[in-house]
Protein backbone atom coordinates (compact mmCIF):
# COMPACT_ATOMS: atom_id res chain seq x y z
CA UNK A 1 0.00 0.00 0.00
CA UNK A 2 2.89 2.56 0.15
CA UNK A 3 2.09 3.65 3.55
CA UNK A 4 4.49 5.71 5.50
CA UNK A 5 6.04 5.26 8.49
CA UNK A 6 7.26 8.52 9.00
CA UNK A 7 6.53 11.94 8.46
CA UNK A 8 7.37 15.37 8.36
CA UNK A 9 3.70 17.28 8.72
CA UNK A 10 3.55 20.67 7.79
CA UNK A 11 4.10 22.95 10.55
CA UNK A 12 1.28 25.30 9.55
CA UNK A 13 -1.97 24.91 7.44
CA UNK A 14 -2.75 28.02 5.35
CA UNK A 15 -4.95 30.28 6.63
CA UNK A 16 -5.77 32.64 4.09
CA UNK A 17 -8.20 32.46 0.94
CA UNK A 18 -5.95 32.39 -2.94
CA UNK A 19 -8.71 34.77 -4.62
CA UNK A 20 -8.33 35.17 -8.71
CA UNK A 21 -9.88 37.51 -11.13
CA UNK A 22 -11.39 35.13 -13.63
CA UNK A 23 -9.73 37.66 -16.25
CA UNK A 24 -6.34 38.03 -14.44
CA UNK A 25 -3.24 36.26 -15.61
CA UNK A 26 -2.80 34.05 -12.58
CA UNK A 27 -6.10 32.91 -13.31
CA UNK A 28 -5.14 31.45 -16.56
CA UNK A 29 -2.30 29.27 -15.16
CA UNK A 30 -4.01 28.01 -12.56
CA UNK A 31 -7.53 27.37 -15.09
CA UNK A 32 -4.13 25.40 -17.24
CA UNK A 33 -3.13 23.75 -14.53
CA UNK A 34 -6.80 22.22 -13.45
CA UNK A 35 -7.52 21.86 -16.95
CA UNK A 36 -7.50 17.78 -17.05
CA UNK A 37 -9.90 15.20 -14.64
CA UNK A 38 -6.28 14.45 -12.80
CA UNK A 39 -5.34 17.29 -12.14
CA UNK A 40 -8.44 18.16 -10.68
CA UNK A 41 -8.72 14.57 -8.62
CA UNK A 42 -5.00 15.35 -7.09
CA UNK A 43 -5.23 18.62 -5.84
CA UNK A 44 -8.43 17.29 -4.27
CA UNK A 45 -6.89 14.69 -2.48
CA UNK A 46 -3.71 17.28 -1.55
CA UNK A 47 -6.22 19.11 -0.11
CA UNK A 48 -8.28 16.39 1.85
CA UNK A 49 -4.12 15.76 3.57
CA UNK A 50 -1.00 16.33 2.99
CA UNK A 51 -0.06 13.29 0.63
CA UNK A 52 3.32 11.85 -0.86
CA UNK A 53 3.22 11.42 -4.59
CA UNK A 54 3.33 7.61 -4.04
CA UNK A 55 0.19 8.33 -1.74
CA UNK A 56 -1.31 10.21 -4.62
CA UNK A 57 -0.61 7.68 -7.57
CA UNK A 58 -2.32 4.99 -4.93
CA UNK A 59 -5.21 7.66 -4.00
CA UNK A 60 -5.97 8.90 -7.73
CA UNK A 61 -5.04 5.83 -9.95
CA UNK A 62 -2.59 7.01 -12.32
CA UNK A 63 0.96 6.49 -13.02
CA UNK A 64 3.66 8.25 -10.94
CA UNK A 65 4.92 10.07 -13.99
CA UNK A 66 1.96 11.39 -14.33
CA UNK A 67 1.87 12.37 -10.54
CA UNK A 68 4.76 14.31 -10.97
CA UNK A 69 3.59 15.71 -14.36
CA UNK A 70 0.67 17.21 -12.56
CA UNK A 71 2.37 18.36 -9.13
CA UNK A 72 4.79 20.45 -10.90
CA UNK A 73 2.04 22.54 -12.46
CA UNK A 74 0.04 22.49 -10.20
CA UNK A 75 3.26 23.94 -8.06
CA UNK A 76 3.90 26.66 -10.67
CA UNK A 77 -0.05 27.91 -10.81
CA UNK A 78 0.70 28.24 -6.55
CA UNK A 79 -1.95 25.75 -5.90
CA UNK A 80 0.08 23.25 -3.94
CA UNK A 81 3.41 23.33 -1.99
CA UNK A 82 6.09 21.35 -1.01
CA UNK A 83 5.69 20.66 2.72
CA UNK A 84 7.46 18.28 4.37
CA UNK A 85 9.26 15.28 3.77
CA UNK A 86 8.05 11.38 3.68
CA UNK A 87 9.98 7.95 3.85
CA UNK A 88 8.60 5.00 2.40
CA UNK A 89 8.85 1.53 3.71
CA UNK A 90 12.16 0.87 1.83
CA UNK A 91 13.59 4.38 3.62
CA UNK A 92 13.28 6.50 0.67
CA UNK A 93 12.60 9.90 1.07
CA UNK A 94 10.15 11.80 -0.36
CA UNK A 95 8.34 15.08 -0.66
CA UNK A 96 4.65 15.63 0.94
CA UNK A 97 2.65 17.77 -0.64
CA UNK A 98 0.33 20.41 0.69
CA UNK A 99 -2.59 23.07 -0.58
CA UNK A 100 -0.75 26.42 -0.54
CA UNK A 101 -3.72 28.56 0.32
CA UNK A 102 -6.68 27.56 2.47
CA UNK A 103 -9.34 27.83 -0.73
CA UNK A 104 -9.08 28.69 -4.12
CA UNK A 105 -11.22 31.96 -5.04
CA UNK A 106 -12.38 32.82 -8.48
CA UNK A 107 -14.23 36.07 -8.67
CA UNK A 108 -15.34 38.25 -11.02
CA UNK A 109 -15.96 42.55 -11.01
CA UNK A 110 -13.79 45.15 -10.41
CA UNK A 111 -11.02 44.66 -7.96
CA UNK A 112 -10.62 47.47 -5.89
CA UNK A 113 -14.89 46.77 -5.44
CA UNK A 114 -13.99 43.50 -3.93
CA UNK A 115 -11.29 45.07 -1.48
CA UNK A 116 -13.31 47.37 -0.53
CA UNK A 117 -16.31 44.45 0.29
CA UNK A 118 -13.92 42.98 2.14
CA UNK A 119 -13.15 45.46 4.37
CA UNK A 120 -16.64 46.02 4.90
CA UNK A 121 -17.37 42.79 5.87
CA UNK A 122 -14.75 42.17 8.56
CA UNK A 123 -15.83 45.09 10.09
CA UNK A 124 -19.69 44.45 10.05
CA UNK A 125 -19.60 41.33 11.16
CA UNK A 126 -17.34 42.27 14.54
CA UNK A 127 -20.25 44.94 16.00
CA UNK A 128 -23.23 42.61 14.80
CA UNK A 129 -21.53 39.77 17.12
CA UNK A 130 -20.81 42.81 19.89
CA UNK A 131 -24.39 44.00 19.74
CA UNK A 132 -25.64 40.39 20.09
CA UNK A 133 -23.34 39.61 23.24
CA UNK A 134 -24.47 43.14 24.55
CA UNK A 135 -28.26 41.96 24.22
CA UNK A 136 -27.89 39.21 26.08
CA UNK A 137 -25.39 40.65 28.89
CA UNK A 138 -29.19 43.35 28.67
CA UNK A 139 -31.58 40.26 28.78
CA UNK A 140 -29.71 38.63 31.79
CA UNK A 141 -29.05 42.19 33.94
CA UNK A 142 -32.45 42.57 34.18
CA UNK A 143 -33.47 39.77 35.09
CA UNK A 144 -31.18 39.52 37.74
CA UNK A 145 -32.54 43.12 39.05
CA UNK A 146 -36.00 41.95 38.58
CA UNK A 147 -35.49 38.91 40.96
CA UNK A 148 -32.70 39.81 43.15
CA UNK A 149 -33.92 40.11 46.74
CA UNK A 150 -30.79 41.87 48.00
CA UNK A 151 -31.66 44.33 45.82
CA UNK A 152 -35.08 44.93 46.60
CA UNK A 153 -34.14 44.89 50.44
CA UNK A 154 -31.90 47.48 49.82
CA UNK A 155 -33.98 50.21 48.78
CA UNK A 156 -33.24 49.47 45.04
CA UNK A 157 -36.22 47.80 42.88
CA UNK A 158 -36.29 46.39 39.56
CA UNK A 159 -38.51 49.17 38.79
CA UNK A 160 -35.91 51.99 39.37
CA UNK A 161 -33.39 49.71 37.54
CA UNK A 162 -35.54 49.48 33.63
CA UNK A 163 -34.31 52.09 31.45
CA UNK A 164 -36.70 54.49 30.29
CA UNK A 165 -37.47 52.75 27.02
CA UNK A 166 -39.33 50.06 29.27
CA UNK A 167 -41.38 53.11 30.94
CA UNK A 168 -41.79 54.24 27.64
CA UNK A 169 -43.52 51.06 26.70
CA UNK A 170 -45.43 50.78 29.21
CA UNK A 171 -47.42 53.86 28.91
CA UNK A 172 -48.05 53.26 25.52
CA UNK A 173 -49.34 50.01 26.64
CA UNK A 174 -51.75 51.76 29.77
CA UNK A 175 -52.55 53.92 26.60
CA UNK A 176 -53.78 51.24 24.04
CA UNK A 177 -50.30 51.71 22.06
CA UNK A 178 -48.10 48.45 21.43
CA UNK A 179 -45.68 47.78 24.05
CA UNK A 180 -42.29 46.49 23.10
CA UNK A 181 -39.53 44.13 25.68
CA UNK A 182 -37.15 46.44 26.51
CA UNK A 183 -34.62 43.87 25.23
CA UNK A 184 -36.15 43.67 21.94
CA UNK A 185 -35.79 47.65 22.03
CA UNK A 186 -32.41 47.87 22.93
CA UNK A 187 -31.50 45.00 20.16
CA UNK A 188 -33.85 47.15 17.40
CA UNK A 189 -31.70 50.49 18.79
CA UNK A 190 -28.81 49.13 18.25
CA UNK A 191 -29.29 47.71 15.11
CA UNK A 192 -30.45 50.86 13.64
CA UNK A 193 -27.53 52.32 14.68
CA UNK A 194 -25.18 49.47 12.98
CA UNK A 195 -27.15 50.08 9.80
CA UNK A 196 -26.62 53.49 10.00
CA UNK A 197 -22.73 52.68 10.78
CA UNK A 198 -22.85 50.67 7.90
CA UNK A 199 -23.85 52.98 5.09
CA UNK A 200 -21.51 55.41 6.50
CA UNK A 201 -18.69 53.11 5.90
CA UNK A 202 -20.21 51.79 2.97
CA UNK A 203 -20.34 55.44 1.46
CA UNK A 204 -16.74 56.66 2.69
CA UNK A 205 -14.94 53.92 0.93
CA UNK A 206 -16.26 54.61 -2.78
Amino acid sequence: MGLLPRRAEPEERPDAAKVLDVSGEEASATFDALGSETARRIMAAVYEQPRTPVEIREEVGTSLQNVHYHLDKLEDADLVKEAGVGYSEKGNEMTVYAPASEAVVLFAGQDHERSRLERLVGRVLGLYFVLALATIAFYYLRQWLASDPAQQSGGFTADQAQPAVERVGDAAASGGGLALDPTVVFFLGGLVALCGVTAYWYLAER
